[in-house]
């Protein structure tokens, strides 16, 4: 009920109250009447609209820090019956007022809009239920149906722009040591050779099948590059909270340029935790969304993951590397270590990025690629 509704109802037991008091049956006629607006206006509210609703977010997942774009598509589906003027309410909506106002719906008509939610934190973003308050004509009764559901979207954490970094000679040494070649049905052509039964006749190279009077079908290969390792420290005694929160930034741009650059990423956090992206980053990215900080020794280090022999090391730790739990010395060249320091960090190595608080993290890596590919001096 409304305030109005309210005073409409006092105002109907006052001038009943005076009715039976002065005896004046005016004064009980309009009692009556105010009361009876009151009684149809709360009856009204309590029947449901005729509307069906569907929502949806325009994305299943979303950085940090990018509105969440909802779409809403409501239809009334009564043959003879109008859907009165409504507002629309998000649970999950950080303003207390409503998200989206709806017209007066004729029967069969459809309307479609859409509003945004503010992604502030990573992991999971609550959408809905969403409600649908409708009011009386006289504005003297108000009532809230659900429309939806409770849905949920991931939000990512946010994503370090951060650029490739330029191969030096012996990391690109490095690399091709640690390529093989598979042959298979990659579009990478590699020789031609004899034609056996069972091969494919669109392969065969007929220029060459004519010069050599044979038939000559072409090979193919695949170079899969050694998969990359990316390492987060998740010890509480590392970093603090908003420090923790740069080096899971940090640890999804360096996903997304491993993931460019090797195809395969796997993702290894000193409390266990071990997922694996192909192709994209999406797997990695999803844990990253999720993962947080544990209590230091309340689990046991991390183990190497097996074939870690062949794979490149990107690692996120806060503090010194000689701390790490992981033995980051066995990668060698092949490996790149991004500190994360509370106070003034130390003078960097060619292989360790040391940044210190306050400092970006984009910032710091552009200086770092420069000074890796021998373009900066002094």
């Amino acid at each position: 009920m409304t305030r109005a509704g309210v005073l409409a109802l006092l105002s109907a037991l006052v001038l009943g109250a005076a009715a039976l008091l002065f005896g004046l049956p005016e004064l009980f006629l309009v009692a009556a009447v105010c009361a009876g607006l009151v009684l149809l206006a709360g009856v009204g509210t309590l029947l449901r609209p005729p509307l069906r609703a569907v929502c949806n977010p325009a994305r299943r997942r979303v950085s940090c820090g990018t509105p969440l774009r909802v779409q809403l598509r409501l239809s009334n589906a009564a043959r003879r019956r109008a859907a009165p003027p409504a507002d629309v309410f998000d649970d999950a909506s950080d303003h207390p007022g409503p998200v989206l106002r709806v017209g007066r719906m004729r029967s069969g008509a459809v309307v479609e809009d859409h509003y945004h939610l503010p992604t502030h934190r990573r992991g999971w973003r609550d959408i809905g239920p969403l409600w649908l308050e409708t009011e009386d004509a006289f504005g003297l009764a108000r009532r809230r149906h659900l429309l939806t559901p409770h849905r949920r979207v991931l939000v990512w954490p946010e994503i370090a722009d951060l650029e490739p970094l330029a191969e030096t000679i012996e990391f690109a040494t490095e690399r091709r040591r640690h390529a093989r070649l598979v042959w298979g049905s990659a579009t990478d052509f590699h020789s031609l050779r004899r034609f056996e039964p069972g091969d494919d006749p669109h392969r065969i190279h007929w220029p060459s099948s004519t010069r050599y009077q044979e038939l000559l079908v072409r090979r193919f290969e695949t170079v899969q590059r050694p998969e990359t390792l990316l390492f987060l420290e998740t010890d509480e005694a590392a970093a603090t909270p908003e420090v923790f929160e740069a080096m899971v930034s940090a640890a999804a741009g360096l996903a997304v340029v491993a993931a460019a650059e090797s195809g395969s990423v796997r993702l290894l956090t000193s409390g266990g935790a071990e997922v694996r992206a192909t192709g994209t980053p999406t797997g990695v990215l999803d844990a990253l969304a999720l993962v947080e900080q544990i209590p230091t020794g309340s689990r046991p280090a991390a183990r190497l993951p097996v074939g870690a022999a062949r794979m490149i090391l990107l690692a996120v730790m806060g503090g010194t590397v000689g701390d790490s739990s992981l033995p980051l010395d066995r990668f060698g060249p092949r490996r790149i270590i991004c500190s994360f320091w509370q106070d003034e960090p130390p003078a960097e190595h060619r292989d360790v990025l040391a940044i210190g608080p306050g400092e970006s993290i984009t910032e710091r890596w552009e200086e770092f690629r420069m000074l890796r590919s021998g373009s900066r001096t002094g």
